[in-house]
């Protein structure tokens, strides 16, 4: 199975201190499920539903409507952790509003509908990081932690590969000053 992804990929030093975050809650709340790999942060902007096959036309479509963009690097803050019920998931949350990531998502569906993949947009948008799955719920309490911030300077195309634990980056698209 794959599953299609538009995402911001965390920078490497900001993924393995989110990962060492996760390993201390881990170890603090006595949590058993491994925490994701670093290499996998990051924040999805849209999920492209799950596929037998990678379906090629919806792939050169993602890719038209992206590229067809144009938005500046921004930058983001983390700063607090909850696990969710649904899908039971310990996620990094913003105590502020992410002013500058909602406006680059509005820019993108906007481009995504006009190509014909409007259908496919999940209504709602709650940016988040997912540190680890399969969480019970009320296990870890939700809180404030030492800000990750960093500033967004591309946007990537990725299929996950379900039940595998792989990414396979399709393409990757620079913000431009």
């Amino acid at each position: 199975m794959s599953l299609l992804l538009l995402m911001i990929r965390l920078p490497l030093d900001m993924a393995q201190r989110a990962h060492g975050l996760t390993g201390l809650l881990k170890r603090g709340y006595g949590l058993r499920n491994s925490p994701l790999d670093a290499t996998r942060l990051h924040i999805t902007l849209f999920d492209f539903k799950h596929h037998v096959d990678l379906p090629l036309e919806l792939v050169e479509l993602v890719k038209a409507a992206v590229g067809s963009v144009a938005a500046t690097p921004f930058e983001v803050m983390f700063d607090c952790v909850a696990v969710w019920p649904a899908p039971r998931a310990l996620v990094l949350l913003s105590s502020e509003e992410p002013t500058q990531l909602i406006v680059f998502r509005r820019k993108l569906s906007t481009a995504l509908e006009e190509v014909g993949l409007g259908h496919m947009i999940k209504p709602g948008f709650t940016p988040h990081i997912t540190l680890m799955r399969e969480v019970e719920p009320d296990s870890v309490e939700n809180q404030q932690v030492m800000s990750f911030r960093w500033t967004v300077r591309d946007v990537a195309l990725v299929n996950s590969l379900t039940g595998h634990g792989r990414y396979v980056e399709l393409r990757r698209w620079p913000l431009r000053e």
